[in-house]
């Protein structure tokens, strides 16, 4: 009887191996793709080049280690696997949500730092010049895609391409709007201080216009928010009053489907109402 568990490890060790390797053309891409992936959100955060492929083990490591702990943890095996594969989001999700915070402090800042670059360059420095004055005094978190762009060129990348690189990193209307606008006065030639400064100011006047909208959707962020807790609040109630009956909804298949159903609606809510306050200006 001893023997038997260790058989049927044994069975799944194989089944595992033999999957891995029916489908590692496919891992290998996915790999790959993760690999870039880190390696280009690292440089949202910081300036200095992290190494990707050991993150990226790292990160596959740490996600097998909890579906094996899941697995013992959990009363259903197929429930341990169902919210392990909603856990391989998450990572992905927080530092999305990481980012765009950081992207809203990014452009925020950008007029005051396109104005400081236009005044660099009436000083008598060259672009590259400025833009390393950027990257030594800006505030963060501007300060540290200044530093990528300086570090880049200072590597040997070309002006336009470190340019570029910043735009496809950065990802914001904002940005791209004065990057456009380097590389157009690279091809053209012109007075690039005075563009800079009208940019800067456009970009002032366009951040008080999207204030005043986010202050006349505020009430629909609110009941967003009221979305996503009023579900769990409500949970807890009845817990209070028939708690077997809501243990049901986590030991049972029907309560599985259930929470699985619910959930979905919920996030069909949030995301319906989320693009209805959400206004692009």
């Amino acid at each position: 009887m001893a023997l038997k568990p260790l058989g049927i490890a044994a069975m799944i060790g194989v089944a595992v191996i033999c999957l891995v390797w029916g489908l590692r053309a496919y891992l290998l891409r996915r790999y790959e793709k993760d690999v870039a992936w880190i390696a280009q959100t690292a440089l949202r955060f910081t300036p200095d080049p992290v190494d990707a492929r050991a993150w990226a083990i790292g990160y596959y490591a740490g996600f097998s280690l909890l579906l094996v702990l899941l697995v013992f943890v959990a009363p259903n095996p197929i429930f341990a696997v169902g919210f392990w594969l909603v856990l391989l989001w998450v990572p992905r999700i927080v530092v999305e949500s990481l980012w765009q915070r950081r992207r809203r402090r990014i452009d925020l800042q950008l007029p005051a730092a396109i104005a400081a670059l236009a005044n660099s360059l009436r000083a008598g420095l060259t672009l590259v010049q400025a833009i390393q004055r950027l990257a030594d005094n800006a505030p963060e978190p501007i300060r540290t895609d200044f530093r990528v762009m300086a570090n880049r060129y200072a590597f040997g990348a070309s002006l336009e391409a470190t340019i570029r690189e910043a735009k496809e990193r950065l990802d914001s209307q904002n940005f791209n709007l004065f990057a456009s606008a380097l590389l157009l006065n690279r091809e053209m030639g012109g007075d690039i201080a005075e563009t800079l400064s009208r940019i800067s100011q456009s970009l002032d006047k366009l951040h008080q216009m999207r204030q005043t909208v986010e202050a006349h959707t505020s009430e629909g962020r609110t009941n967003i928010k009221v979305l996503l807790v009023a579900p769990v609040i409500l949970l807890l109630m009845m817990s209070t009053a028939d708690s077997e009956g809501v243990m049901m909804l986590f030991t049972t298949s029907q309560g599985y489907a259930v929470l699985l159903v619910a959930g979905l609606f919920i996030g069909l809510g949030v995301y319906f109402a989320a693009k209805i306050t959400h206004q692009d200006i």
